[in-house]
């Protein structure tokens, strides 16, 4: 590990190496997130999920919540003390994709987070419960939003 050097200044409101800076940071939690066992993953096919990064959006996929998110958690106030980065709980929440109303009471009583019910959205997408109504949820309200768009241009002269 490096020696620590002081930091005598940040980067500057608007600065283009900030969110490059943010995303090395973030991208060491996630690494972190990833490689540890005690944090279960989902499975999607063949492939094994455990996180989704877009800029400074996180999307952590959990199995047996009751265990993983008390790990998840740990991990997270670890990585707050060495890297001075803390997650907004009022920002943040949880989704429980679960049936198992014992397993949902015990997991909304051990996370300092607020529990979404029906749906979270997501980078603008309604992540429902049921997946059957994902459709409903995002294609329908995006259709008639860009036939109203549409309506208002057609009566717009072009030149």
């Amino acid at each position: 590990m490096l020696p620590a050097f002081p930091l005598k200044t940040g980067t500057r409101q608007g600065c283009h190496l900030s969110p490059l800076l943010f995303n090395m940071v973030l991208e060491v939690l996630a690494r972190v997130i990833r490689q540890e066992k005690e944090i279960k993953h989902i499975q999607i096919g063949r492939e094994e999920v455990k996180l989704s990064l877009f800029a400074d959006d996180m999307i952590v996929y959990l199995e047996n919540p009751i265990v993983s998110a008390q790990n998840l958690l740990k991990l997270i106030s670890n990585f707050r003390k060495v890297s001075g980065y803390k997650i907004n709980v009022q920002k943040s929440q949880a989704f429980l994709y679960t049936n198992n109303r014992q397993a949902e009471s015990q997991i909304m009583s051990e996370l300092p987070l607020t529990i979404a019910t029906k749906r979270i959205k997501y980078l603008g997408i309604q992540l429902t419960r049921d997946v059957k109504d994902l459709f409903k949820k995002n294609y329908k309200p995006l259709l008639k939003e860009i036939k109203e768009d549409t309506n208002k241009w057609k009566n717009v002269p072009c030149s």
